[in-house]
């Protein structure tokens, strides 16, 4: 299992929506922050990957959700000035979690 984490508001959903369909995600698109979890399954050939998006909001209790997971997805919205720096003390408490010292990380 892949874990989709980030701050909220930093485009975790239109991302992952963007790469089970290129087609789906426009300028017109518009999301719903997440509150609770979204399940995504990509393939891409024989490849199958299962990714649980977690709402920003969810932070506090992200760490519930580390056992059994072998990669995890770390989305900031560099165009928000504003969040860059929380999203960077938010990484760092997902990092230093002893549960994910072995889990691959994509940033």
């Amino acid at each position: 299992m892949c874990l989709c984490l980030g701050p909220t508001g930093s485009g975790k959903t239109s991302l992952l929506r963007k790469l089970q369909c290129v087609n789906v995600v426009d300028e017109t698109t518009t999301a719903v922050p997440t509150v609770g979890t979204n399940i995504f399954h990509l393939r891409r050939g024989n490849i199958h990957i299962e990714i649980r998006e977690l709402g920003g909001v969810m932070a506090p209790i992200w760490p519930k959700y580390f056992g059994g997971t072998n990669k995890i997805m770390y989305v900031v919205d560099a165009s928000n000035l504003c969040q860059i720096a929380a999203a960077g003390v938010l990484l760092y408490t997902v990092l230093v979690d002893p549960q994910i010292k072995n889990v691959k990380r994509w940033t």
